[in-house]
C-alpha cells in the first residue's frame, strides 16, 4: 500500500484516539473531575451508539432481520453515526459482502490476512485503491431507498462529528460541562465502541467456540459478547446470518436482541426472523459427530446411529409440521391454532431427542 492509497484521517483517528482518551481521562482526572450528570450522559451515548450499530446498522439494515418502524430507523441512523463506523450504506454494504465472500479475497476485513488487518488495518486503505472496493449502489438499493439514510451518507462526515463530539457537548452545557461531554461522553465513549466492534471482525475471528460449522473461521467468544451488547456469539450469527438474535440461549448476554424482542412488544418492530430450533439442533449434531469422528471415535456404534436417528426423526417429524403450518395459516384455516400445539409437543421432543444424542455422545469409544 503506497502513501497515496492510505485513508490517513481515518488512519490517524483509529490509531491516535485510544490514546487521546487515556489522556483526557487523566486530565479530567486530575483537574475537574467527573460530574455524575456527565457520566451518565456518557453511559447514555454508549448505549445508544452500540446499539445503533448492532440492532440498527448490523441486524436491521445490513441483514434484515427483522423491520422497524421510522421512528427506530431515524434513531439508529442518527446514534449510529455518532460510533464513526461509516455511513449506514458504506457499512451495510462491506458487512453483506464480509457474509457473502467470508475469508476469501473479497471479504473487507478478512481474518486471513492477519489479525490487525481485521481488526483495524483494512480501514486504512482508501476506497477505490488496491481490493478496497467503491461502494456499488446496486448491494444496498433497499437502503438507498429511505431519505434519511441518503441524508446520513452524503453529509457523513459533518453529521458524525455533530453526534459524536458536538452534540453531547451541547447536553452536557446544561451543568455547565461541555468540555467533559465533548471528551467523556464524546471521545471515550468513541473509543470504547470502535474497539468493542472491531474486536468482533479480529477477536471472534481468531478465539473461541465453533459450535454451529467450522466452514467458517467465526467464533462464539462470550467475552467479546459483554462488551459488545451480544454480538460476541458470532458463529451462530455466520451460520444462521437473518436471525435477529445472536445469543440464542436464556443466559447468553444479548442486549441486541432483548431491544429489538421489547421493541416489538411496544409496536416499533416487526417480523422479528427466527431460525427453526431444528435446524439449529442439526448443525450442532452434525458438529458434534464431525468432532467425534476427527478423535478418531466409532460412529458405527449402536448407541450413536440409535440416538441419531431418533433424533433425525423427530426433526422430520417438526418439518412437516411447520409446512402444514405454513400451509394453513396462509388459507386461514381453524386448524393452524392445533398444528401450532402439536409443534410446541414435539419442540419438547427434539429438545429432548437432542439431548440424549449429546450425552450418547460424550460416551461414546474411540
Amino acid at each position: 500500500m503506497s502513501l497515496r492509497e492510505v485513508n490517513w484521517s481515518t488512519a490517524l483517528y483509529i490509531v491516535i484516539s485510544p490514546f487521546a482518551a487515556i489522556a483526557a481521562f487523566v486530565y479530567l482526572y486530575m483537574t475537574s473531575g467527573f460530574t455524575y450528570q456527565t457520566l451518565l450522559l456518557a453511559f447514555f451515548m454508549w448505549w445508544a451508539t452500540g446499539l445503533s450499530i448492532t440492532a440498527g446498522y448490523h441486524r436491521l439494515f445490513s441483514h434484515r432481520s427483522y423491520e422497524a418502524s421510522k421512528a427506530v430507523k431515524w434513531f439508529f441512523t442518527f446514534f449510529g453515526a455518532a460510533a464513526l463506523e461509516m455511513s449506514v450504506i458504506e457499512w451495510a454494504y462491506d458487512h453483506r459482502n464480509h457474509h457473502c465472500y467470508e475469508d476469501k479475497d473479497r471479504d473487507p476485513y478478512n481474518i486471513r490476512r492477519g489479525f490487525f488487518f481485521a481488526h483495524m488495518g483494512w480501514l486504512f486503505r482508501k476506497r477505490g485503491t488496491g481490493d478496497r472496493e467503491l461502494v456499488d449502489l446496486n448491494g444496498v438499493k433497499d437502503l438507498w431507498a429511505d431519505p434519511f439514510i441518503r441524508f446520513q451518507h452524503k453529509y457523513y462526515m459533518p453529521f458524525a462529528l455533530f453526534v459524536s463530539f458536538v452534540f453531547p457537548g451541547l447536553v452536557a452545557l446544561l451543568w455547565s460541562d461541555f468540555w467533559g461531554g465533548v471528551l467523556v461522553a464524546g471521545l471515550i465513549r468513541n473509543v470504547l465502541v470502535l474497539q468493542g466492534t472491531f474486536c468482533i471482525n479480529s477477536v471472534c475471528h481468531t478465539i473461541g467456540k465453533q459450535p454451529y460449522s467450522d466452514a467458517h473461521t467465526s467464533r462464539d467468544h462470550w467475552l467479546s459478547a459483554l462488551l459488545t451488547f451480544g454480538e460476541g456469539y458470532h458463529n451462530f450469527h455466520h451460520e444462521f446470518p437473518g436471525d435477529y438474535r445472536n445469543g440464542i440461549r436464556a443466559f447468553h448476554f444479548d442486549p441486541t436482541k432483548w431491544l429489538i424482542w421489547s421493541l416489538a412488544k411496544l409496536g416499533q418492530a416487526g417480523e422479528l426472523k427466527r431460525v427453526p430450533d431444528e435446524k439449529i439442533l442439526e448443525a450442532k449434531v452434525r458438529m458434534t459427530e464431525k468432532r467425534l469422528a476427527e478423535k478418531g471415535t466409532n460412529l458405527s456404534e449402536q448407541a450413536l446411529i440409535a440416538a441419531r436417528a431418533n433424533f433425525q426423526s423427530v426433526v422430520t417429524r417438526m418439518k412437516v409440521l411447520r409446512a402444514s403450518y405454513e400451509a394453513a395459516r396462509k388459507k386461514q384455516e381453524e386448524e393452524g391454532s392445533t398444528i401450532q400445539e402439536q409443534i410446541e409437543q414435539t419442540r419438547e421432543e427434539l429438545l429432548d431427542a437432542y439431548r440424549y444424542h449429546k450425552s450418547v455422545s460424550k460416551t461414546a469409544i474411540v
